[in-house]
């Protein structure tokens, strides 16, 4: 399983174009930290799409194999199952075929090659089933702590789920969701053991339940194998941020326990082939080096994705925001039309000194000249509702953070002491919506 934070696939932001600021203020690259973060962008992210960044929080992916993270392909049949989307890409007829003919050989003549083959394939499809009950395990241990679920794929040799993280979002609930489809997949293989010993030795039911017990049971312990993009992973990643207070270490840290697993992954066959002093396979060659392929692409993104944070820890918030001048929530369009500066968010306050919304400079001025003095301010508002703020004196990371666990655009600068906001981040107007 894998969880990809900042891969692609995931809503994640990155820095905007010149120019995209709707506020009328500067463009972000106009600020001190855009440098750093174009730069940072260019060396380990992907290109940014010319989709305009939504107000959306943090998703996360989990990834079943046989591999790693996979990149859906479009089409194909979908259903709805327990509450959840579930897609079914066609290359996943691939992944049954390839299944069939790994596991062909291991069941018994005694039916024919006709009997043998409907094994094979029976036991292709009951193995589909197995990695969508591990997808809807992660899926149903996320909704149960809040999260929404976007949606449960499945793919040529695997799956992957796609929810979207809270506020509350921590270490022990990573672990947890993690965790869970593990636990499914080692179920099924105890389920299906204790099923095929209760049928008569070498019957259709007993060949199939028994190669199914198997391979859940690898499938299991595969993926809690301590390193990214695998369940494991995402544990280790939880427990070194649990312990060190840092996500982007516990990814540093699960991604290059992936590229070493990648390694003895690829050499292992070559491995067990000089240990019993005969040649590997062709086809566990083959298996060793798909699965190594997956293991080091997917622990590289986790790596980009911890150095891309790392990236961020340099910023300063102060270099991405504007500054905010306070316009009473009395006001009328006019006199918050009288008051603009070029480069300065106007805010409009409450009677309690809640921040309410921020004024569009662009909807102010399009109201006509004699609707101005009668049309409140607050009519030409993007509201600031539950406005998340961090320090002055944090960074980018701290304010992309608030912005995708508060699902919020705006991000506001607090000023440590007298807790007045000092600056606004429109994360719309510096970030852009990468992946899919």
């Amino acid at each position: 399983m894998e969880r990809n934070r900042y891969s692609s696939g995931q809503d994640m932001k990155s820095p905007a174009r010149e120019g995209d600021n709707e506020l009328g203020g500067r463009g972000p690259s106009d600020r001190p930290g855009a440098a750093v973060l174009e730069d940072m962008a260019t060396r380990y992210l992907p290109r940014p799409t010319a989709t305009r960044a939504r107000r959306r929080g943090p998703y996360s992916r989990r990834v079943t194999i046989l591999g790693a993270s996979p990149m859906a392909k479009p089409g194909g049949p979908a259903f709805n199952m327990l509450g959840f989307r579930v897609a079914i890409p066609w290359n996943t007829l691939i992944g049954i075929l390839i299944i069939a003919v790994l596991w062909y050989p291991e069941f018994s003549r005694r039916y024919g090659d006709v009997g043998q083959w409907l094994l094979a394939v029976a036991f292709a499809l009951l193995l589909v089933g197995s990695i969508l009950l591990h997808e809807l395990a992660h899926a149903l241990t996320a909704r149960a702590m809040g999260y929404p679920v976007t949606g449960v794929t499945l793919w040529a040799l695997g799956g992957f789920t796609t929810f979207k993280t809270g506020r509350n979002h921590g270490p022990g609930r990573a672990a947890t969701i993690a965790a869970a489809g593990p636990g499914a997949t080692l179920s099924i293989a105890v389920l299906a053991g204790v099923a095929a010993s209760a049928l008569p030795h070498g019957t259709f039911g007993n060949e199939i339940l028994a190669a199914l017990s198997s391979a859940n049971a690898v499938i299991g312990v595969f993926n809690l194998l301590p390193g990214s993009p695998l369940d494991g992973g995402a544990i280790v990643e939880s427990i070194v941020w649990a312990f060190t207070g840092s996500m982007a270490r516990g990814q540093l840290v699960a991604a290059w326990i992936g590229r070493v697993l990648a390694v003895i992954v690829g050499a292992s066959p070559f491995v067990v082939a000089a240990a019993v002093g005969g040649q590997p396979s062709l086809s566990l060659l083959l298996i060793a080096l798909v699965l190594a392929v997956l293991l080091w692409t997917g622990a590289s993104a986790s790596l980009a994705a911890a150095r891309s944070s790392e990236r961020l820890r340099s910023v300063p918030a102060a270099s991405l925001a504007q500054p905010v001048a306070a316009v009473s929530s009395d006001a009328t369009v006019a006199m918050s039309l009288a008051q603009q500066r070029d480069g300065v968010a106007q805010v409009v306050i409450g009677d309690e000194g809640v921040p309410l919304g921020i004024v569009r400079t662009e909807a102010a001025a399009a109201v006509p000249a004699d609707e101005r003095d009668r049309l409140g301010v607050l009519a030409v508002c993007v509201s600031l509702t539950d406005l998340p703020l961090v320090e002055a004196g944090g960074t980018a990371l701290d304010v992309l953070t608030a912005c995708q666990k508060n699902d919020a655009r705006f991000v506001g600068l607090r000023d440590e002491r007298s807790g007045q906001v000092l600056g606004l981040v429109d994360t719309d107007a510096m970030f852009v919506t990468m992946g899919q």
